[in-house]
């Protein structure tokens, strides 16, 4: 499982999509994961999706300006998958509910469905807000203003039992501090029985990351 953190935060203001303003977008066909990647760098928007759904999946090129909703339904053309949006900023992928989008091609053992896209939707959005909590704390002035992907493997407590280096930030001493700070983790709701694992976090810049890690550190220091 991908979940994509980025600058955007669950929101329940799904009507505000429309006015979005368009952005310039460059992307070649491709894997999709790596598409998605790259979409979310540029617009700030989170994603939660199963590597299993993506691997072998190839995004459609997406060239020219679009609002960022229209520029992720371009993207998935032809995958057999579509976006479900939590948040102004926040989606996951689900398979499309017709199968002629991809021929002959079942979703994964694990994948999102439609039946449990509201559970993982809430658990992103917890396991969200534990990760910017931890790392604010760890963290105070340098969360949010670096690049990183890691690995968390959860335990049905909520526990994170282990925590695996993807992608490093380029400062070794920064991406031990996040590695020790997730493996420490404890969530107060247990992952639902649809999680599938790992989980992936990919940590991306945010554009005022102060005000993100604000109400964690006046708490802390209350």
């Amino acid at each position: 499982m991908a979940l994509v953190m980025c600058a955007a935060h669950a929101a329940a203001a799904d009507d505000t999509a429309s006015d979005a303003p368009a952005l310039h977008f460059d992307l070649p066909a491709q894997p999709l994961a790596r598409s998605l990647a790259v979409f979310s760098h540029l617009t700030g928007h989170s994603v939660l999706v199963t590597s299993r759904l993506t691997d072998g999946r190839e995004a459609s090129p997406v060239q020219g300006d679009f609002a960022p909703r229209d520029a992720l339904q371009r993207m998935l053309v032809g995958t057999g998958l579509v976006a479900r949006y939590t948040g102004a900023s926040a989606f996951t992928l689900v398979p499309a509910p017709s199968a002629t989008a991809v021929p002959d091609e079942r979703a994964p053992a694990g994948a999102p469905t439609a039946g449990n896209v509201p559970a993982l939707q809430a658990y992103a959005a917890v396991l969200q807000g534990a990760v910017t909590r931890v790392l604010c704390i760890a963290q105070p002035d340098a969360f949010g203003r670096y690049r990183l992907a890691v690995q968390l493997w959860i335990d049905p407590a909520g526990a994170v039992t282990e925590a695996r280096l993807l992608e490093g930030s380029g400062v070794p001493a920064r991406d031990a501090t996040v590695l020790a700070s997730l493996r420490a983790l404890g969530l107060d709701t247990p992952p639902p029985a649809a999680l599938p694992q790992p989980v992936t976090l990919l940590l991306t810049p945010r554009p005022d990351p102060a005000r993100d890690c604000r109400p964690y550190l006046r708490a802390r220091a209350g």
